[in-house]
């Protein structure tokens, strides 16, 4: 077991969890350094997933999600432990959440499908919820348009994208990047200092990925709002029509 993991303690952090950037990504962190206690992280993350809030479920989802793909480096484990947990957590924020928190479940079935985190099983994944969201639209009631584009809305303001420190670290993570060209250039092939360059490159080029994925995250958020405008906006314009013709 790793060395200062206690289960208190992490319970502790997960209460205090938010959806913001920097709160995921430091328990993240956290977990990551445990990671030979990922069972027991796991379990506990599953129980407090199943009590909480949306809000809260979207913030645990996040923190799943930053979890896995940042623990790669340290074996599978942690994605072998959520995998087991993972399509029910799904199914009750879809089931139970509104279009927003059915959105997140979405954006993360597309991210870990692209990945191929979870291998077919994420395959799987994705083909269910796809079926989902269309049987979803076309059960939808025009008089929820309103609210769903409100709910949207307000997502996207409490998004946990921090765009200006996103760039910040893209930015930092190309010049470091380029300063180990010129510093290393063609001499560290063969060399002793192979290795060190080698490790310093995987891990910008772990930034850099990271931080396109948030983006693409911040992407989505607006394209989903733009979406349900134009959805609530065509309704409205069919309702006109239909009202002028009587």
């Amino acid at each position: 077991m790793s060395t200062g993991f206690s289960a208190e303690i992490f319970v502790q952090k997960l209460a205090k969890l938010n959806i913001a950037q920097q709160s995921i990504e430091t328990l993240s962190h956290w977990c990551i350094f445990h990671h030979r206690c990922c069972q027991e992280v796991v379990d506990i993350w599953n129980k407090d997933f199943h009590s909480a809030p949306q809000e809260r479920k979207i913030s645990l989802l996040y923190l799943a999600n930053d979890i896995m793909q940042n623990s790669k480096k340290d074996g599978m484990r942690y994605i072998h432990e959520f995998l087991k947990v993972i399509a029910a957590a799904l199914d009750d924020l879809f089931t139970n959440g509104d279009d927003f928190g059915r959105n997140v479940v979405k954006r993360l079935v597309d991210i870990w499908e692209d990945r191929k985190l979870f291998g077919t099983q994420g395959q799987l994944l994705k083909e269910e919820y796809t079926r989902k969201f269309k049987e979803l639209k076309s059960k939808k009631p025009g008089g929820e348009l309103v609210e769903k584009v409100i709910s949207s809305y307000k997502h996207m303001l409490r998004a946990p994208v921090d765009e200006a420190k996103l760039m910040r670290e893209c930015n930092s993570a190309l010049s470091f990047v380029d300063n180990l060209n010129k510093e290393y250039g063609n001499s560290y092939l063969g060399s002793s200092n192979g290795y060190s360059f080698v490790e310093e490159l995987k891990e910008q080029h772990s930034i850099l990925r990271n931080t396109i994925e948030r983006f693409k995250m911040s992407e989505s958020l607006r394209a989903t709002l733009v979406s349900d405008l134009k959805e609530a906006l065509h309704e409205q314009v069919c309702r006109s029509t239909r009202l002028y013709e009587v």
